[in-house]
């Protein structure tokens, strides 16, 4: 199967095994050795094409340098922008591979190896764990010791880190088991894989994750009735799917809590949660942090400004904690302003675009899910989000302008 595979391969499994297993340090150190095998391979006219293809990212990198100028917490600043330093790094890798074919077959099935490797030792120490601890009944395995926070921190990951990885992976895989090529017994493998996955993803319960893993599934489950035309089967199966997601949710305890959360619940105890509300009051406060509307407070005031809004409107757990916004664009907003949030909008829209002139469904969908999963979370400003979807971006680009897979 990998006879054909290029040598480029051997530096995404570095890339994606350093980043999914080990700390940010190492990963970084990968991406550095990356970038000096293929240095060598970089020539003038890729590296233009390059910039002129990867525009809006050079563009919103150079906004985020330019806010430092009005920047009053300068080493926070330096320090977001090292973060983003995975956009000019990932421009000169891949213009080094920019004219060499790359095949998403072989990147794909490296990725879902690499992915399951993780879920596979994450699940292997709960289930220690499990046994140590002579837990009376298997339902135990689905709770706040074994799941959630507990599966995440077996590599070190925060859930919805986790949780886009494995959608990324599932992205990978449905789009594998629709493909004509793939054998029968590939995509039942394939099928059980997706499976498993989904089980993680409901048991990891980041709740935007699993309302995203709905809509990919959904969304592929649709593309692929519509073009079998059989209506009766087509209904059967999405009568199954949501009958199984329903099943799911409600039997991984820490989950169906984690979504009765949001419209408010209350325990035995007396203790009562209100994620919802919570929710509102912390993206209230955050954009209330915003001191200039057009530019911004510095990408290096954010954290500052914000904290000062959470003592206002007496948010303790926030302020205590230090949380950012749990919403990418109203960070971007604080940060940058009406400016840097735009262009990172249009960023958003123009590989949206690309991927659907290309015909990429897959980058399509993950571009997708990036976005969605903003709206809770501020992936761009951690290395574990940022560096992820940057260097994935950039690839699936590269996948899109080839032929269909063929898997062999």
């Amino acid at each position: 199967m990998f006879k054909n595979a290029s040598k480029e391969n051997i530096l995404y499994l570095l890339f994606f095994a350093s980043l999914i297993f080990f700390d940010n340090d190492i990963n970084s150190k990968v991406l550095i050795g990356i970038g000096v095998v293929l240095l060598f391979k970089l020539t003038k006219e890729n590296f233009i094409n390059t910039i002129k293809l990867h525009y809006p990212l050079l563009l919103f990198f150079g906004i985020s340098i330019l806010s430092l100028i009005y920047t009053s917490e300068v080493k926070n600043g330096i320090k977001e922008i090292e973060g983003l330093l995975i956009i000019p790094a990932s421009t000169l890798i891949f213009s080094s591979l920019s004219r060499k074919p790359v095949t998403v077959k072989y990147t794909g099935i490296v990725y879902i190896f690499v992915v399951l490797a993780a879920t596979l030792y994450s699940h292997s120490q709960v289930i220690l764990a499990f046994v140590e601890n002579n837990e009376t009944s298997y339902k135990h395995f689905f709770n706040l010791n074994y799941s959630y926070k507990a599966l995440a921190n077996t590599i070190n990951l925060h859930p919805t880190y986790y949780a886009l990885y494995l959608l990324t992976a599932i992205i990978f895989i449905l789009h594998f088991i629709k493909e004509k090529t793939v054998s029968y017994f590939q995509k039942l493998l394939l099928l059980l894989v997706f499976i498993y996955f989904s089980i993680f993803i409901v048991q990891l319960s980041s709740r935007m994750a699993i309302v995203i893993l709905y809509l990919v599934t959904l969304f592929n489950l649709v593309q692929f009735i519509t073009k079998q035309k059989k209506i009766i089967k087509g209904l059967s199966l999405l009568v199954l799917f949501h009958f199984l997601a329903f099943i799911l949710i409600m039997n991984i305890g820490v989950t169906k809590y984690r979504f009765q959360h949001l419209l408010g619940f209350t325990y035995y105890t007396g203790y009562t949660v209100n994620d919802s509300n919570h929710k509102i009051k912390l993206w209230t406060a955050a954009i209330s942090a915003n001191q200039n509307i057009f530019f911004g407070n510095g990408i290096g005031d954010v954290q500052t400004s914000l904290n000062e809004q959470y003592e206002k409107a007496g948010l303790k757990t926030p302020l205590t904690l230090k949380y950012n916004s749990h919403n990418q664009y109203i960070q971007y907003y604080v940060g940058l302003g009406i400016l840097g949030l735009s262009v990172f909008i249009y960023l958003m829209f123009y590989y949206t675009k690309l991927f659907i002139i290309t015909k990429n469904s897959i980058g399509l969908q993950f571009i997708l899910v990036v976005a969605i999963l903003s709206f809770t979370e501020c992936l761009w400003n951690r290395h574990n989000g940022i560096v992820f979807i940057i260097f994935m971006i950039m690839l699936l680009e590269l996948t899109g302008r080839n032929k269909p897979i063929e898997i062999s």
